[in-house]
């Protein structure tokens, strides 16, 4: 229940809840202190004057802590208030013993004020200070009976200050009780509001999820698409395929290239691709050797390969770079590798089995 894992608005309202309790506190204080210090007149006590003095400064103790408070300094309030209330249980124990019973219960309630405000070392501190206290309180209420002061109290008065001092204890307990189970409601309650957001959020999630898998599927297809435009496979006749390559091609591109040529010439069982480049305005070696690639690897299928197309500027480049194109057949355009597919009967379509047959016969 520390400050360090309070939210907000929870420690807005511990703090106005303790400007009001200090604000309630204090005066009740001084009241008290000024009432010990009259009856330490009249009677002529001085350890109920020395308790009225530490009851005073109590109050005045107080007065600092909701200063700090309204200052916005809820650590500082609180410490104060803790060793305020500690000091002066020890002093009045120390003057007027037969309150014992009522001046135990006062460690204990520091530590619960404690835990509700302090952060992890200073409550440490102050539990460590509480015990101590607890401890003295303890051992001067069995060794020292009547007290370091004689007190001309008489033994009817002596009751009814331990009356008065229990029903004012019990008030502060029924005080504290209160302000800590309004802190753990505001607790609960802002867990349960973080939790109604955290669904709310997974919700959310999951629908942006559901788009992003939405927008991931068409921009696959998009992408099938344009990988299919950009490497356009048209069938000119039974066994004859051609494929207009337009634009710069990069590494990627040359990788689909490669794989939609292959793919097509398998299922289509091709025997000659014409590979048009006249949309290729500049080569590279890379596009080179991209190029030559894809042609040894559509030989490897038993497909006869023919580039056409071929500009004087990409002729003239592949003559810079040394591209050795002596194993390619290169054509002006497309029309005429028909042509020489005609010539050399690619474009007739294929023996049937019993002129196979016949022919092997004869």
């Amino acid at each position: 229940m520390t400050t360090d894992i309070m939210p907000e608005s929870t420690l807005q309202a511990q703090m106005t809840r303790l400007r009001q309790f200090l604000s309630a506190y204090m005066p009740v204080a001084f009241l008290f202190g000024v009432v010990f210090l009259v009856l330490a007149v009249i009677l002529r006590d001085i350890a109920t004057g020395v308790s009225g003095v530490a009851i005073v400064a109590n109050g005045g103790i107080l007065l600092y802590a909701l200063h700090s408070v309204r200052q916005g300094q809820v650590q500082s309030a609180i410490v104060a208030t803790s060793v305020g209330l500690l000091a002066g249980g020890l002093v009045i124990l120390l003057a007027q013993p037969f309150l014992f019973a009522t001046l135990t219960f006062t460690p204990l309630l520091v530590a619960v004020l404690g835990l509700q405000y302090l952060t992890i070392q200073p409550l440490k501190r102050l539990i460590a200070a509480s015990a101590a206290c607890s401890l003295i309180a303890i051992a001067v209420g069995h060794l020292l009976p009547q007290g370091f002061i004689p007190s001309n109290l008489p033994e009817w008065f002596k009751g009814t200050l331990q009356i008065g001092g229990a029903s004012a204890t019990f008030v502060f307990v029924v005080t504290l009780l209160w302000h800590f189970s309004a802190l753990l409601n505001e607790m609960l309650s802002s867990l349960r509001t973080a939790n109604r957001e955290l669904e709310m959020q997974q919700v959310q999630l999951i629908r942006t999820n559901e788009q992003l898998q939405q927008q991931l599927a068409s921009e696959r297809e998009l992408l099938n698409l344009v990988s299919a435009l950009e490497t356009p496979v048209v069938s000119l006749a039974e066994g004859i395929l051609l494929a207009p390559i337009v634009g710069h091609i990069d590494s990627r591109r040359a990788d689909t290239l490669r794989a939609r040529l292959l793919e097509a010439v398998h299922a289509n069982r091709t025997r000659l691709m014409i590979l048009d480049i006249t949309g290729v305005a500049t080569v590279d070696t890379s596009v080179a050797q991209a190029l030559m690639m894809t042609i040894q690897a559509l030989r490897l299928l038993g497909c006869r390969v023919v580039v056409s197309g071929i500009s004087a500027t990409v002729a003239m480049t592949l003559t810079h770079l040394g591209i050795d194109m002596s194993n390619v057949e290169t054509v002006r355009s497309p029309e005429e590798a028909l042509e020489r597919a005609s010539r050399s009967d690619l474009l007739a379509p294929p023996a049937s089995a019993d002129e196979r047959s016949w022919n092997v016969t004869r």
